[in-house]
């Protein structure tokens, strides 16, 4: 169970960054162009929503439960915090992707309830922005950019 939940975690980490890049780029291209709100903006963030919340969901399961890396940190966190990758994945990794994951929930609500057609592509542009360079900051690039399951 663990190597597949791992693989679709990975995998689905390529599509969350398509999905923040593609996002991004409707907002600020509405933001610079001063373009009335379109349902683009609004699609493209409800999937990139989603696909954080599909994302953090399946982190989570791996968190508390699936994932060896943590059950071993949770068992000496003293430890474990001197240890580079037991401390990246019971700390850090969780840390930027969670605050990645508000940011990414935070310019969908400012992109739907701006009072302005700028401040809606202009909160959406900033917080998907900050929410992609946080999660670029926080993905295991050591480890293998793709899992089949192995």
């Amino acid at each position: 169970f663990y190597p597949h939940l791992l693989a679709f975690h990975g995998l689905l980490r390529w599509v969350i960054l398509a999905a923040a890049v593609a996002a991004i780029f409707v907002a600020i291209s509405g933001w610079k162009g001063g373009k009335p709100v379109s349902g683009m903006l609004l699609r493209f963030g409800i999937v990139f929503v989603a696909a954080m919340d599909l994302e953090f969901l399946l982190g989570l399961i791996l968190y508390f439960g699936a994932s060896p890396v943590t059950k071993m940190a949770f068992q000496n966190m003293a430890a474990a915090m001197k240890d580079h990758e037991l401390r990246f994945f019971s700390v850090e990794h969780t840390t930027y992707m969670f605050v990645a994951v508000i940011l990414a929930h935070v310019g969908g609500v400012l992109s739907r309830k701006g009072k302005t057609d700028l401040a809606k592509y202009r909160g959406a542009a900033i917080c998907y922005s900050l929410s992609l360079l946080l999660m670029l900051a926080g993905i295991p690039w050591w480890r293998p950019l793709l899992r089949l399951g192995s």
